[in-house]
């Protein structure tokens, strides 16, 4: 199959969840021979939840969101560092608006929610993601399931990241037939065939 060059925004920020988001950077560079951008708020390196210093190629205001396919978007703890950035929001809406797949695992949900993309769709993330911000996810439905795709937003629990993975694959039209989605999913959880 012949692939066009896919051109993925991951954005970095400090205490992201790394594990998370590990399986669906494999796959992405493995089937699609993406290309990965990594950005943050101010274009600084930071330091993964698991102590990976991640090497930052851009800040947001130096990029343009019109060049990209995919926002990946990992959680953790530091999300609540960045929610109050206008930037962050406005990068998040701009892709949403031009109908760019957003992928947005765990407490980045929260993100997602702050910009308004939320708003009338079904959305998933861990409980407690859920219960600490009811206020901010007032306006969507939290399903509790391992992982909802609704149109171009997928949202996952920090627990389904394999789900996540092969999702995102199967919005790029990477992963197609179900006898590879089956073997993607099975990789992405350890199992062996």
């Amino acid at each position: 199959m012949n692939y066009q060059l896919i051109h993925v925004l991951f954005l970095a920020y400090p205490q992201y969840a790394d594990f998370e988001i590990a399986h669906a950077l494999f796959l992405l560079r493995k089937i699609g021979k993406a290309k990965i951008t990594t950005v943050s708020v101010n274009g600084k390196s930071v330091e993964s939840v698991g102590g990976l210093r991640t090497h930052v190629e851009f800040s947001i205001s130096e990029i343009n969101i019109k060049n990209f396919d995919l926002i990946l978007i990992a959680g953790g703890d530091g999300v609540r560092e960045i929610i109050e950035e206008e930037i962050v929001i406005n990068m998040l809406s701009s892709a949403y608006n031009l109908d760019i797949p957003i992928a947005s695992i765990c407490a980045s949900a929260t993100l997602l929610a702050k910009a308004g993309i939320l708003n009338g769709r079904k959305f998933t993330c861990l409980t407690s993601t859920y219960e600490n911000n009811k206020t901010l996810f007032k306006n969507s439905t939290y399903s509790g399931a391992d992982i909802e795709v609704e149109k171009s937003i997928i949202t996952a629990k920090g627990t389904a990241f394999a789900e996540f993975a092969v999702s995102i694959c199967q919005q790029l039209g990477l992963l197609i037939e179900q006898d590879n989605i089956d073997s993607a999913l099975k990789f992405c959880k350890g199992i062996s065939s």
